[in-house]
């Protein structure tokens, strides 16, 4: 943004806030300019762009004179040639031109991008502005295409063109767009400048054409003519906001807490159900939605069904379902076009976790019965529940390999281990697989043959979506699925504690291809891969998360777990995701070959998987009958929890870095500095682990209320909204450790001494009470 009046007038203030929808910058410049400058994306409307991002900018003359000002509005387009990004950054500016667009009154209103390639043309930019002075209305006077004659001799903040733009078309990019208007502001008066930068695609309108865009702009700035509507439709953002936040809010006093979970942590997790990892390019130069992503829907879909967004989140579990192949695996990832089949193997798993939430919450099976596409195309369609039991089949009976555990393919979830240099995607596997069944004269539901590694994270993953695919069906009175799963959840369970428990840990990965018996597994003690003569194996924070998260370790194991914890995964940073190691031996496309010792995926807090771990050590704190190592998991878990939440950076911001607002997803364990990306499931993980904390857990006879105050904690209070009720909650203890299976304490619902810890789920459209005081 270049305001030419800033050029000749120092600014002698300058504020920005970053609210949870929208950004808000004010100047005060030393010729009594007050400039106010509010960013927020337009909510999709029928007809409109697919995506329009408006800044309004209110210049208010302060002073006793007239001025005359005038407004330069810049940027760059992004390309639709996404893979030169990578490829040939050249061709990104070759193959597009820049134009002009009009009205019908021949007025110009803004600048697009054209490109050449037929296909890069379904997805167009386009810039505009409107000027509003008094009762008068403009569009930009001029306009620049050119970065380098904008620039001239000058700079980005001074550009020698940046008063006189040039009235050019470039026939190259990159693409530079500027637009420019004089005005005059009177003396105590405001003029508000009105910018709209979008993209008008095919993935939102099948007929597309060139002529679309121009009428989904046209639409746009009609429906934005007068400057209420703009007011409006912020509003309108704001109060969904609110609306949406209300689902659950902490009142513990702590304006930084209640502020950062209650305002910026909701919002976070709003805005990265549809953007995630697609949204950084400080991580990536160019990529989709992840089907992992679907974590983020864990959190995000209480908030929408509780602003009566119930249909909407269905929607969004059926964009997933259909990313889902016939055989059971899963597009890694997709927005329009799905890609990756089957590439990394536990996916099409983390939607079984999404269905349960859902279910468990709304009592809405018939979700179960809706008609969705597969993923291989050919108009084919089935139910949702013989979608979730295809997955279940393959990564139980197919996919797996000598020990009876699902496959790791070319890699599991994110600790960056390609073990398998033959590794193969699902859809090779599929072909491959169909080649055995007809030479052996085998069954479907055989086993792929094969000498591939096993997954023990993904074994876990399916063990929980078994009982949770069981859990389902007997909502939905589906007595003979209940049973199959129940008996295929102990047959799992048996094989993990088998062939996976290593004396001090689950494994990580069960490694089949060394017939010598030279490595057979790693990720516990013996498995001969640390990198640390001091330590007798490598340890993998996932594989404890897990295995409590799945209800398969037992409280002996936990226990030992925890004390390896301590022992080699805990630093002052935080828990660490992996102990040193030597992969290199296994393969040549691993963690350790990628980074130095504490960055990443090699041995860095990655505050994900922190928080998966934090969300497991309070679980387990709540259940097993140890209570100093529930005292000790929920110290740690705390002592997590407080290394994560954004504005703890601001305790330290040049040393840690991070975001004090944003959850970044590492922490380098020798330098303490968080690395982003921003937008990560560490927010999700964080919401979750936070609420688990407070007590909240689903089940389907209504809230299994169980929570664990820090030792220093006397009182808890929170708001909690149902969809068609209310909850106000009430905690408090004596200083110290107190959870309730080994304190004792009273919990009052509606001022009535409840019989169990099982809250209903009222459907009164009331609001309860639940007073919860340990003794």
């Amino acid at each position: 943004m270049f305001y030419s009046a800033l050029i000749d007038e120092n600014i002698v203030e300058a504020t920005c806030k970053h609210l949870c929808n929208r950004t808000v910058i004010k100047y005060k410049t030393a010729c009594n300019l007050e400039i106010t400058r509010t960013i927020f994306l337009v909510p999709h409307k029928k007809g409109f762009p697919l995506a329009t991002e408006l800044q309004r900018i209110e210049v208010k003359n302060a002073s006793d004179k007239a001025r005359n000002l005038s407004i330069t509005y810049m940027g760059m387009f992004g390309t639709g040639a996404t893979h030169a990004i990578f490829e040939d950054v050249t061709y990104t500016n070759v193959i597009m031109q820049s134009a002009a667009l009009y009205n019908d009154k021949g007025e110009f209103i803004g600048i697009t991008p054209d490109y050449y390639p037929e296909e890069f043309k379904q997805d167009t930019r386009f810039v505009s502005m409107i000027v509003r002075n008094g009762d008068k209305k403009s569009f930009p006077q001029s306009f620049c295409t050119d970065y380098n004659d904008f620039i001239g001799k000058g700079t980005l903040e001074h550009p020698s063109g940046g008063y006189n733009l040039n009235n050019k078309l470039n026939r190259k990019g990159p693409g530079f767009f500027a637009l420019g208007s004089p005005f005059t502001v009177e003396a105590g008066k405001t003029v508000v400048i009105d910018t709209f930068t979008g993209l008008s695609s095919s993935k939102d309108n099948e007929n597309y054409s060139d002529a679309i865009m121009c009428n989904e702009l046209e639409n746009l700035l009609s429906y934005f003519e007068k400057s209420e509507a703009v007011e409006e439709t912020l509003n309108e953002i704001i109060n969904f906001h609110e609306n949406y936040c209300k689902y659950f809010e902490f009142q513990t006093g702590n304006k930084l807490f209640d502020s950062g979970f209650n305002k910026n942590l909701s919002f976070q997790i709003l805005y990265q159900t549809f953007m995630s990892r697609s949204f950084c390019q400080t991580q990536k130069g160019y990529r989709e939605i992840g089907f992992r992503e679907i974590q983020d829907m864990f959190a995000s879909m209480y908030y929408f069904i509780n602003i009566g967004y119930q249909e909407f989140v269905r929607d969004l579990l059926f964009e997933w379902t259909a990313n889902v192949y016939k055989m059971g695996y899963a597009n890694h990832n997709f927005y329009w076009v799905g890609k990756q089949p089957g590439l990394y193997s536990d996916d099409s798993l983390w939607l079984l976790q999404a269905y349960y939430r859902y279910i468990v919450y709304t009592k809405d099976t018939s979700v179960l019965n809706e008609e969705v596409p597969v993923a291989d195309g050919n108009n084919e369609k089935r139910a949702v529940r013989d979608t979730l039991k295809a997955i279940i089949q393959y990564s139980a009976c197919i996919s797996v390999g000598d020990h009876g555990l699902p496959l790791l393919d070319h890699a599991d979830w994110n600790d960056c281990l390609k073990i398998d240099n033959n590794y193969i995607d699902g859809a090779t596997k599929e072909k491959l697989y169909y080649e055995q069944l007809k030479k052996t004269n085998g069954k479907y539901g055989d086993r792929f043959v094969s000498d591939h590694s096993e997954s023990v994270m993904n074994a876990f993953l399916l063990k929980l979506a078994i009982d949770h695919l069981a859990e389902i069906a007997a909502l939905d009175q589906d007595a003979k699925l209940t049973q199959e799963m129940s008996e295929l959840s102990k047959v799992i369970y048996n094989r993990i504690q088998e062939h996976a428990w290593k004396k001090n840990f689950f494994a990580r990965v069960l490694l089949n291809r060394y017939k010598d018996g030279s490595y057979t597994y790693l990720g516990a003690k013996g498995d001969k891969l640390s990198d640390d003569p001091n330590i007798d194996g490598v340890y993998f924070l996932n594989s404890f998360s897990w295995s409590v998260l799945s209800d398969v370790a037992t409280d002996e194991q936990i226990g030992i777990m925890v004390d390896t914890i301590k022992k080699y995964l805990l630093t002052k940073c935080g828990l660490r995701l992996i102990s040193p190691a030597d992969l290199n031996k296994l393969a040549h496309d691993t963690a350790t070959g990628h980074y130095f010792f504490g960055d990443r995926e090699n041995g860095a807090v990655f505050k994900h998987a922190s928080m998966m771990a934090a969300a497991a050590l309070v679980k387990a704190a709540k259940k097993v009958k140890d209570n100093e190592l529930a005292k000790e998991m929920t110290r740690i878990a705390y002592f997590m929890v407080d290394l994560v939440l954004p504005y703890k950076n601001l305790e330290n911001p040049f040393q840690v870095a991070g975001n004090p607002r944003i959850c970044t997803q590492y922490i380098n364990t020798e330098t303490g500095e968080n690395i982003g990306p921003l937008l990560s499931g560490t927010a999700t993980w964080l919401n979750l682990t936070l609420i688990s904390l407070a007590g909240i857990e689903y089940i389907k006879e209504g809230i299994s209320f169980n929570p664990i105050l820090r030792e220093e904690e006397t009182q808890l209070n929170f708001v909690l909204k149902a969809p068609k009720c209310s909850y106000k909650f009430s905690i408090s203890k004596p200083a110290g450790f107190a959870r309730m299976e080994s304190s004792e304490y009273e919990l009052l619902i509606d001022g009535k001494k409840a019989d169990s810890a099982i809250i209903p789920m009222f459907t009164d459209e009331k609001e309860h009470t639940v007073t919860l005081q340990f003794k």
